[in-house]
């Protein structure tokens, strides 16, 4: 990995801190990984310097980090990609906003994280300043008014200007707490944070995107954002797509308890003939007419829009080895046990050879 090879070129004295910052630091509303890249492509001065790469509303900063190998308890010098920024700042400045790099602390790993932490914050009122320098802009006055709503809180937005475009990276208020329920793996294989991002950018508004994590999109799939008109301002827009967001979770919570519920049901009913089952599905052993098979039930997320998928599975009859099945596709909910019953009766004789098998299948790929 390049971030290995970069990390292994740092001088033993000033790892650790790099080690933290790009193990430990999770930056921005999507609390993602600080990147690491070398400066330039030589190696001249590869043991002391090298380049954070920053997540910060869409963008990625890029600032370089140098340290001084003649004096390794000195904090490190910046170079930031946005000269605009920290452009000879004064001494009681620096003490007052990034209290990390005044006061270095060369024994703690996680002195560069904490400086890190406080230039990000730093940059960002540095984005909010430039903002309000033209107060009589459409952004400038949508800014204002996002968080005069009360709906919206400063923490909840990162704001980028570039000369007379600005963009808005805006937390949406979803509740996410109880989706992890419907997945068998729980949050154990989903540690990341569940957020819903919307980034809107002016003078360009009605182009607003939707940023899931992973496990959101997982969820929820493709969402199309309701059309934001020109007229329309993110005071009203941003709470209307965190409704639509919700009403949609709230949809797949309802759609998990009847879930839950038809297999409730029918584990209760044939309770001796469960050989195992979960939150999604079942497996039960039925005997007919001396037939021997498995029904197997599968529930997926979109349950009940999409059905069932049921499977029928010999316990005797093969096909080179592999036990012969049959998917049954479509399952009327009003006469479940009748079509169960004479799905069995027309899959038995096929497996006996009683009727041509197309429609049985075996378990190999």
């Amino acid at each position: 990995m390049e971030n290995s090879g970069v990390l292994c070129e740092i001088s033993p004295v000033f790892r650790p801190y790099i080690q933290n910052l790009y193990h430990d630091l999770e930056l921005g509303l999507c609390k993602a990984k600080v990147d690491l890249e070398r400066i330039g492509s030589n190696c001249d001065g590869a043991e002391t310097q090298f380049r954070l790469v920053l997540p910060y509303c869409s963008r990625k900063l890029k600032w370089e980090v140098i340290f001084d190998a003649s004096t390794p308890w000195f904090a490190p010098d910046f170079r930031f990609d946005d000269d605009s920024f920290l452009n000879n700042p004064d001494e009681e400045f620096l003490i007052k906003n990034v209290p990390s790099l005044a006061n270095w602390n060369g024994n703690d790993p996680n002195a560069l994280c904490n400086v890190i932490n406080e230039l990000i914050k730093l940059y960002k009122a540095h984005q909010i300043k430039k903002l309000n320098e033209d107060d009589e802009s459409r952004a400038s006055f949508e800014y204002s008014a996002l968080l005069g709503n009360g709906f919206t809180s400063e923490q909840d937005i990162e704001v980028y200007v570039l000369g007379h475009t600005a963009e808005f990276l805006i937390k949406l208020k979803v509740d996410t707490s109880r989706l992890p329920e419907l997945y068998n793996e729980g949050t154990e294989n989903n540690p990341g944070i569940d957020t819903a991002l919307m980034l809107v950018r002016y003078p360009n508004s009605t182009n607003a995107e939707l940023m899931l994590s992973p496990f959101l999109t997982k969820c929820l799939g493709n969402i199309t954002l309701p059309l934001m008109h020109q007229s329309g301002v993110l005071m009203d827009y941003v709470p209307m797509v965190t409704d639509l967001l919700n009403s949609k979770i709230q949809d797949l919570l309802n759609n998990d308890k009847l879930k839950r519920g038809l297999l409730a049901q029918l584990i209760v009913k044939y309770e001796g003939a469960v050989l195992e089952h979960d939150a999604n599905s079942a497996a039960l052993l039925f005997e007919m007419n001396n037939f021997y098979w498995i029904l197997q039930i599968d529930i997926g997320i979109n349950f009940p829009e999409k059905p069932p998928i049921l499977t029928l599975r010999s316990v005797y009859h093969s096909s080179k080895g592999k036990p012969k099945y049959k998917v049954l596709n479509a399952c009327p909910y009003n006469n479940f046990e009748a079509y169960i019953e004479q799905q069995v009766e027309i899959f038995k004789n096929e497996c006996k050879g009683v009727v041509p098998s197309i429609q049985v299948s075996n378990m190999e790929n």
